[in-house]
């Protein structure tokens, strides 16, 4: 079995944790982040875990609503599901997609692409919207047609309430993965390898001279 892959999850994990707020739907990502980085290190180590960590909170389909915090996030669901129901689920699909080139291709999720995307293909159909006496040319196309940007803009969140935002690059345009550093650079040629002839003048040698110490008399002078 392979271990999972990695893409920043440690980080991504304390920066939802500690973003959260009153959110459950938050607190069960951070969860299944933490059970994903246990699985990877079991793996990779042969450690073995407490299995008591694998419980994480139910889904929200499973959840009874019983609290406030409960009641919020049930109510963000419908809203989001009554707006946006074509949008929702295709900006999940592009997100997983886009996460899929992460570290290889990508550093990091382009979360500011996806929200100036949402903005550029959601202003024009405000400002060319037209009410009209019928219902379907009123409310239904403009609502259809808001589908485009309800996706990019869905992508975008999902980045958010990934964590995203902790990991270098996720407000640049398109974060690609700087090419990997070479610490040298290989022209061919060997430490030893010596220059063809006749491409540089050399200089002769200088003779060394003559080796034998000179003879000098008692009084210094040198003899013959």
């Amino acid at each position: 079995m392979s271990p999972p892959a990695d893409r920043f999850d440690e980080v991504r994990r304390k920066w939802i944790a500690r973003h959260q707020h009153t959110f459950i739907f938050q607190k069960r990502r951070a969860e299944i982040l933490a059970r994903q980085i246990r699985d990877r290190a079991q793996i990779l180590s042969g450690a073995r875990v407490d299995a008591a960590d694998d419980d994480v909170i139910h889904p929200l389909i499973a959840r009874p609503v019983k609290t406030p915090y409960a009641g919020l996030d049930f109510a963000i669901v419908i809203v989001a599901a009554v707006l946006a129901p074509i949008g929702w689920p295709a900006g999940i699909v592009v997100y997983r997609a886009i996460v899929q080139l992460i570290p290889d291709t990508l550093r990091s999720y382009p979360v500011a692409a996806f929200m100036w995307a949402s903005v550029a293909t959601g202003l024009p159909l405000a400002l060319l919207y037209d009410p009209d006496t019928t219902l379907a040319q009123t409310v239904l196309l403009p609502w259809l047609l808001g589908q485009l940007p309800a996706t990019a803009l869905a992508a975008g969140i999902y980045g958010v309430l990934e964590g995203w935002l902790a990991v270098d690059g996720s407000r640049d345009w398109w974060p690609m993965r700087p090419p990997a550093v070479t610490e040298s650079v290989d022209f061919g040629l060997a430490l030893d390898d010596l220059p063809m002839p006749g491409i540089f003048d050399v200089s002769p040698t200088p003779t060394v001279g003559e080796r034998t110490p000179l003879l000098r008399d008692p009084d210094g002078r040198t003899k013959p």
